[in-house]
């Protein structure tokens, strides 16, 4: 596996292109496709987190905490792009950057959602790389 910071920038690279793609996806302006967006969001939501494990080579998993803080990331992500939507809804002048507020509110979710599940990766592997050589030395005798 590489240095945690080569990876962590592999990873935040990763997280930036799921995050405008789906940006792209929310921002299509094809009539009466709306369930079809959300299932191909859904999809690359889970795509990214799967691809974020992938890329950390993760075989271990967090302890309880660990899930618990991941589970608050995602709903704080969720949160975060409900707020920006409403606010560029709501505080614009301008009516047509109004129209930008689905991709606007998907970009910040996939943003924040991938930083929340990245985060417990670069946790997990900083907690294995400090390990000391001489505390692995005393639990094999």
């Amino acid at each position: 596996m590489d240095h945690p910071a080569k990876t962590n920038f592999k990873a935040r690279n990763l997280i930036l292109d799921y995050a405008l793609g789906a940006t792209i996806i929310a921002l299509l302006p094809i009539p009466n496709i709306r369930v079809w967006q959300a299932i191909a969001l859904v999809l690359l939501n889970v795509l990214l987190v799967s691809n974020l494990a992938r890329l950390w080579q993760s075989r271990k998993r967090g302890g309880l905490l660990a899930r618990i803080g991941v589970l608050f990331g995602i709903v704080g992500a969720m949160l975060m792009g409900l707020l920006v939507w409403v606010v560029v809804v709501m505080g614009v002048v301008v009516p047509l950057i109004g129209l930008l507020a689905p991709g606007i509110a998907t970009f910040s979710y996939f943003w924040g959602m991938g930083q929340a599940v990245n985060h417990f990766y670069v946790s997990q592997s900083l907690i294995i790389s400090h390990r000391s050589p001489s505390s692995d030395e005393h639990d094999e005798i």
